[in-house]
């Protein structure tokens, strides 16, 4: 190769070279001028967020909360519910239910109604062979559950009850309530249509013989006497024989279970509690009448212990005759009753979502003072007993529940407790029906077929 062109190759390399560096030099003064110009814009975007007022953060978090319901109420849901609620306790229901759908127009609630307790019953059970017929939710009886229980076909609903989106104020429910509905420490159902016992009483009769209403079982006997011994009728009478005699005994510390002796010194005082008066005239039982109302409505009684829910008979009964009031239980405790709302597992999740919200809009105080007006039924809600819309309405009973309330007691749940309950109820009628009854026989003969109701 001759020198000249040695000679211009070289010079060629190294001008190549130069250009080289300089554009390698530009490419990283302008990587440190982007990076200079982001770090800028971080500082200023930090800057920002510091002087970003707490009006504009609340108004985010409002708006994703916003977001966060309008994708929930985007998951539409139909759930299926069983009852019982026939007549004006039927409309009551819908009208809630029209309350719920309203509030919360993505779940359709498709209420059907299966004729009375017992057939609701019986259509439960049947349809217990075939679990995924098996409605959303029911109304139901506790006991009716506990086979459903066993066969783990029923929802536990402790983790949504208990968890974010539950009942925050579930500790509100009646705690005589809540004792039925926790079954071993987990959450089964919530509350419905309930009710306790009152001493309904002729007001104007017991102005007129200067009569204390009565707190205990044995003031309960002596007015009942006065009333006899000057107007000549029986004083008192119960409207659930069962009710009476498990309510007698728990107050003496005994629960009408698998474990009682029926043939124990305080069941045969229970007993002859309510046979002597019958034998003297100053107590009744309903009989044919079926319930206490018709008589005490007539003037054929001077008070009787009833549910508190009887308000509507008893006022249609009354009308103008005589004015008439309610007074606690005349007891330490009185019985809670009535039924509650369960869920199936056969549901989806999306179901039991829906289904969860709807309980959550039964069980709210201001659903459950808008039953109570509607039904007389009493509100399960401490707060809305004490509520003034409900204590203060038209109801003889409104002022009287949350005393009344006080120390509500649930009957033992087991297999067979229902069954031993109408058994006893059976018999009662029986011994009361003839005053010639030995109590202690009786009860001895009965005594197989009790057991037998547990096994």
């Amino acid at each position: 190769m001759n020198k000249k062109v040695y000679s211009l190759l070289t010079t060629l390399m190294l001008s190549l070279a130069v250009l080289v560096g300089c554009s390698n030099q530009d490419v990283n003064t302008d990587k440190k001028t982007d990076t200079a110009t982001n770090d800028a814009k971080v500082e200023e975007k930090v800057e920002d967020t510091k002087n970003e007022s707490k009006e504009d953060k609340d108004k985010k978090d409002d708006d994703k909360k916003e977001e966060s319901k309008n994708d929930s109420e985007d998951e539409k849901a139909e759930i299926t519910f069983w009852h019982a609620m026939g007549g004006g306790q039927g409309e009551a229901l819908e009208s809630l239910v029209a309350d719920f759908e309203k509030e919360h127009p993505n779940i359709k609630v498709n209420l059907q109604n299966q004729g009375n307790y017992g057939d609701l019953n019986q259509i439960l059970v049947a349809t217990m062979q075939s679990p995924s017929d098996l409605p959303t939710i029911t109304q139901a009886y506790p006991d009716w559950m506990l086979q459903f229980e066993d066969a783990n076909l029923v929802t536990d609903l402790t983790d949504m009850v208990k968890g974010e989106d539950g009942i925050e104020d579930y500790d509100d429910i009646l705690p005589g309530v809540r004792e039925e509905i926790e079954q071993d420490g987990k959450i089964m159902g919530l509350p419905f249509n309930k009710s306790t016992e009152v001493l309904w009483y002729n007001k104007t009769l017991f102005d007129e013989l200067g009569l204390e209403v009565p707190k205990t079982y044995d003031e309960l006997k002596e007015v009942s006497k006065k009333i006899y011994e000057e107007k000549n009728i029986p004083g008192v009478g119960f409207d659930s024989l069962p009710n009476f005699y498990a309510t007698y005994l728990h107050n003496k510390g005994l629960e009408m279970d698998k474990d009682l002796d029926i043939t124990s010194p305080e069941s045969v005082e229970a007993v002859n509690y309510y046979l002597d008066g019958i034998k003297d005239g100053y107590f009744r039982i309903a009989g044919t009448d079926q319930y206490m109302s018709g008589p005490f409505a007539n003037e054929q009684v001077g008070a009787y212990i009833g549910s508190n829910a009887g308000e509507v008979y008893v006022k249609d009964g009354v009308e103008d005759k005589f004015e008439y009031a309610a007074a606690p239980y005349p007891a330490e405790s009185a019985v809670q009753q009535g039924t509650n709302i369960y869920m199936f597992d056969n549901a989806d999740d999306a179901q039991k979502k829906a289904a969860f919200e709807f309980l959550k809009y039964l069980t709210s105080k201001e659903a459950q003072i808008k039953f109570a007006l509607d039904t007389g039924y009493m509100p399960a809600r401490t707060s809305a007993l004490e509520d003034s819309k409900y204590k203060d309405s038209d109801s003889s009973i409104a002022p009287i529940l949350a005393d009344a309330t006080k120390n509500l007691y649930s009957r033992p749940l087991a297999p067979g407790s229902q069954q031993a309950y109408n058994d006893i109820g059976s018999t009662l009628e029986q011994i009361l029906s003839n005053s010639d009854s030995d109590v202690e026989s009786e009860l001895k003969a009965f005594e197989t077929q009790y057991k037998s109701d547990f096994e």
